[in-house]
């Protein structure tokens, strides 16, 4: 049993004004709000982290399945539609499994702070516990590939790197498999990696994780199989589109474009065919007349260069997806209210080491 286990929260640790608050707030978010998640998680910034961990724990009880029904059934809901109820019906699920990870982590920060001063008179998170995720994603670039090249790819040499988004994901899930289970690696990648063709918004994530110690080890050799590929495919990426624009500079300078298209396997095809440049096509084009124009045209893409990526871009990925590394950040900051986002993020990166393990 940890020491926070021993640490018990009760409603008469919070002043008797912020109790009424508490379930003035739960009443309004029902009623008024039809139980629809995001409002909830935007007006719950609004109080204090204790005030919060008791409005997820009063809201996971009365709007449980096992209550929203007769909740419905009773007089204060006379007065709405069927349909108005049904909706409130089907958001009570989506409202509980949306508070569950983050009633984890109030009771975490709760309790340690319960446990290091005694109470909440110093608590120093005026503006409550606002959790808000760091826009970004690990970038995954892949130049596009023409036909020719994929049959090199079956060929065994040197040069045969991870090109594709699969393999690159079959490394995430072998790296990660002994600490976490497939549903949260999948939950992971989709959070973590930016590609085309990613449909999820970037969200906070809940995952939690048995061994600091070792998660940190993993994290480094995730960080380490990512760092190799992404200079391997960003320097492919820079080099593919440098020969394009050369190519395509010449071939608008000469009137004439080679016909390239996409096959149902997404590879690059070039059909030998010529596309004649005429007087309305090329409006379509730069205009590029003589060698001045075609020098200048080249030289503005050779500027066309990807981000560097660092360990700190690592850690504000996990920052959105693992639970107990917003704790820590919660943590320092209620210990330092000066204490920044920015200065965690470079902690946490800088933590990031091997084990045994």
């Amino acid at each position: 049993m940890s020491r926070n286990d021993r640490t018990k929260l009760y409603l008469e640790d919070l002043p008797l004004e912020s109790v009424s608050k508490i379930f003035n707030f739960l009443e309004n978010v029902v009623k008024n709000h039809l139980l629809n998640i995001d409002v909830f998680e935007k007006e719950i910034q609004k109080y204090t982290l204790l005030e919060q961990y008791f409005i997820c724990h009063y809201g996971s009880i009365y709007y449980s399945k096992q209550r929203i029904n007769s909740f419905l059934k009773s007089r204060h809901f006379n007065s709405y539609e069927n349909e108005h109820k049904r909706l409130v019906e089907q958001n009570a699920d989506n409202f509980i499994k949306g508070i569950e990870g983050m009633q984890k982590s109030l009771l975490k920060l709760a309790k340690n702070h319960k446990r290091k001063y005694g109470d909440f008179e110093k608590f120093n998170l005026k503006e409550g516990f606002i959790e808000e995720r760091i826009n970004f994603r690990l970038p995954l670039f892949f130049a596009p590939e023409s036909a020719e090249e994929f049959e090199k790819k079956f060929v065994p040499t040197l040069a045969n790197k991870s090109t594709s988004k699969s393999e690159f994901k079959k490394e995430v899930y072998k790296i990660l498999k002994d600490i976490l289970q497939p549903e949260d690696i999948e939950l992971f990648y989709h959070n973590a990696f930016g590609y085309s063709t990613n449909p999820y918004p970037i969200m906070l994530l809940y995952i939690e994780i048995k061994n600091k110690g070792i998660f940190k080890g993993r994290m480094l050799e995730l960080w380490t199989s990512y760092s190799d590929y992404y200079k391997y495919q960003k320097a492919k990426f820079e080099e593919h589109y440098k020969k394009y624009y050369s190519e395509l500079g010449k071939q608008i300078l000469n009137k004439g474009i080679k016909r390239i298209v996409t096959d149902s396997r997404g590879l690059l095809v070039n059909t030998g065919e010529i596309i004649n440049l005429s007087e309305h096509r090329g409006k379509f084009y730069p205009k590029i007349t003589d060698e001045e124009e075609l020098k200048k045209f080249i030289a503005e893409k050779r500027l066309f260069n990807l981000p560097e990526i660092t360990k700190e871009d690592l850690a504000k990925t996990l920052f959105n997806s693992f639970a107990h590394i917003r704790e820590d950040y919660f943590e320092k900051l209620i210990e330092n209210p000066k204490f920044s986002l920015e200065e965690h993020i470079k902690m946490v990166s800088t933590s990031l080491k091997r084990t045994k393990n």
